[in-house]
C-alpha cells in the first residue's frame, strides 16, 4: 500500500511525508543529495523552421535537518541551497541574475504530542488521498495539523494556510481587505477487513479581494482568468474524496474518487463555479525480472483542484521527470501555454499508462508508455482569450537506465518523448514531437 494511505505507527505520518530517522535528543542530523545533470529537451511542438533544442547542465544541492528534543518532540527542515542552477562559466554558481541562486528554505515544521493528541505546526508536506487530493513535490503548505486515534480509526484535522498576505495576490483597496485563503481539512483513515481507506471532507474559503475594475484575485483563478465577484461575498469551494485500497492476488491497488461542489460567489458559466469529479487509480505488481505498475485518470472539465493546476500530482516520469533542470514533456503538451481548453493535470483530461520495472544485472530499467486527451476542448469560461485547443491527446513514453556506480552514488540515464495530435489543427501550428534527455549523477548523503 502507499504511505499516503497508511497509518503507520504515527498517526499524523498517514497524511504528511514521514520524516527521516530522528536523531538523538538534544541532536542534529544533516541528510540530503546533490544532484548534476546534462539536459538535452525541446518542450515546444510548435517550433519554427530551424529551430534547435535547448541543451544545458543543471545541479542541485537539498539539505535535510531533523532535529530531536526527545522520542514525541521533533523539528524537521528541508532547504535547497540550488535549485535546478544551470552550470555555467568561472565564479557563476551564484549570480544575481539567477533566482533560484539562494539558499530558500522549502519546508520546517515541528511534531509533537499534546495531552495524547499529535500536533504539527508549521511549513510541512502533506498528502491526502493517495496524492491525488492533495499532494507535494518538496513543496510545503503552512498548517496546524492535529489527530488522534479513535479504536483504530485515525482523525485528522487541519487549518491549512494556502495563501496569507501574498504580496503578488493582494491589490490595495479602500478597506484595505488582502488575500486571506484557508483550507479545512477533516480525515479519517482506517482498515476495514482488508481494505484500507481513507474519506476527506476539505473547505476552502478565501476573503473576498477585488481590484480596482472589480476583477476577483481569485485562488486558482488560472482556471478563469477574468473571472468577477457576484457580489462583495467571500469565495468559497468544497471537496469530497474517497481512497480505497488493497493487495488483490499479489496485486496492490488504489483507486481514489473525489467530487468538487463548484465554487461559490462566482461569475456565472466559469469553470469554476460548476461541480465537478475526478477519478485516479493505481495497480503495481512483482514479475520475476522486476514488477510492473499501471494508472488511470480521468477530471471532468469542471473539476477545480484543490492545489491550482493540481501540478503535485505524479502519474508518471513523463508527466514529471523530477530533479534539476527537468521538463514535465506531458504537462507541457496538453496542459500548458500550448492548450487554451484550461485542462491541468487533473482538470478536462483523461489518461492511463503503464511500466515495467526489469533487473538486468546492476541496472534497472524502466520503459513506460503514457496516453492523455482533453476532455472538452471548448470550455464555457470567461478568458479573455480565444476559447480553443492547439493540441487535444498526445501520445508519450519514458526508457530510464540507472545503476549505483559507489555507495550512494547513482547514476540516471533516461529520456522522454510526447507526440502531440490536433483533431483541428490551428493555423500556424505544427505538431513536432518533443523530447527530454537527460544523464545525471546524484549521491545521497
Amino acid at each position: 500500500m502507499k504511505k499516503s494511505i497508511l497509518l503507520g505507527a504515527a498517526a499524523l505520518a498517514a497524511v504528511a511525508l514521514a520524516a527521516p530517522q530522528a536523531a538523538d535528543a538534544g541532536e542534529l542530523k544533516i541528510g540530503g543529495y546533490y544532484q548534476f545533470r546534462a539536459t538535452s529537451m525541446d518542450n515546444n511542438p510548435a517550433d519554427a523552421i530551424g529551430e534547435e533544442s535547448a541543451n544545458y547542465w543543471a545541479q542541485r544541492l537539498q539539505l535535510n535537518l531533523d532535529m530531536k528534543a526527545s522520542d514525541k518532540s521533533h523539528a524537521h527542515a528541508v532547504v535547497r541551497a540550488l535549485d535546478s542552477n544551470h552550470v555555467d562559466g568561472a565564479d557563476s554558481t551564484v549570480t544575481a541574475a539567477d533566482a533560484q541562486a539562494e539558499w530558500v528554505i522549502r519546508q520546517m515544521w515541528l511534531e509533537t504530542e499534546a495531552w495524547g493528541v499529535g500536533l504539527k505546526v508549521g511549513s510541512m508536506p502533506i498528502a491526502l488521498n493517495d496524492g491525488i487530493l492533495v499532494n507535494h513535490d518538496v513543496t510545503s503548505y503552512g498548517s496546524i495539523l492535529m489527530s488522534k486515534n479513535f479504536g483504530g480509526v485515525t482523525v485528522v484535522g487541519a487549518d491549512v494556510k494556502v495563501n496569507e498576505g501574498n504580496p503578488a495576490m493582494s491589490v490595495a483597496t479602500a478597506n484595505g481587505n488582502h488575500m486571506d485563503v484557508d483550507l479545512w481539512v477533516l480525515s479519517a483513515l482506517g482498515k476495514f477487513n482488508t481494505v484500507d481507506y481513507q474519506v476527506t471532507g476539505a473547505y476552502l474559503n478565501q476573503e473576498t479581494m477585488l481590484s480596482a475594475a472589480g476583477a476577483a484575485m481569485a485562488y486558482g483563478a488560472a482556471n478563469g482568468t477574468g473571472l468577477k465577484l457576484a457580489g462583495n461575498e467571500n469565495i468559497s469551494d468544497g471537496w469530497l474524496a474517497l481512497t480505497l485500497g488493497g493487495n488483490i492476488q499479489g496485486i496492490d491497488v488504489t483507486g481514489t474518487a473525489i467530487y468538487e461542489t463548484g465554487m461559490d460567489n462566482v461569475t456565472a458559466g466559469s469553470q469554476l463555479e460548476d461541480d465537478g469529479f475526478m477519478f485516479g487509480a493505481r495497480a503495481k505488481g512483482k514479475t520475476g525480472f522486476g514488477g510492473w505498475n499501471a494508472y488511470a485518470m480521468y477530471g471532468s472539465e469542471d473539476f477545480t483542484a484543490v492545489v491550482p493546476g493540481g501540478d503535485q500530482t505524479f502519474w508518471s516520469s513523463t508527466w514529471d521527470m523530477g530533479g534539476a533542470g527537468s521538463v514535465d514533456l506531458m504537462k507541457s503538451a496538453l496542459t500548458g501555454a500550448n492548450n487554451n481548453s484550461l485542462a491541468t493535470s487533473q482538470s478536462n483530461i483523461w489518461g492511463l499508462g503503464a511500466g515495467l520495472s526489469v533487473n538486468a544485472g546492476a541496472w534497472t530499467i524502466k520503459p513506460s508508455l503514457d496516453y492523455a486527451q482533453i476532455v472538452e476542448e471548448r470550455v464555457s469560461s470567461n478568458t479573455p482569450v480565444a476559447n480553443f485547443v492547439k493540441y487535444d491527446s498526445a501520445w508519450g513514453g519514458t526508457l530510464a537506465f540507472s545503476t549505483k556506480i559507489q555507495e550512494g552514488t547513482t547514476l540516471d540515464l533516461s529520456g522522454s518523448w510526447v507526440d502531440p495530435n490536433s483533431s483541428d489543427l490551428v493555423v500556424g501550428t505544427t505538431e513536432d514531437i518533443m523530447h527530454y534527455v537527460q544523464a545525471s549523477v546524484k549521491m545521497d548523503f
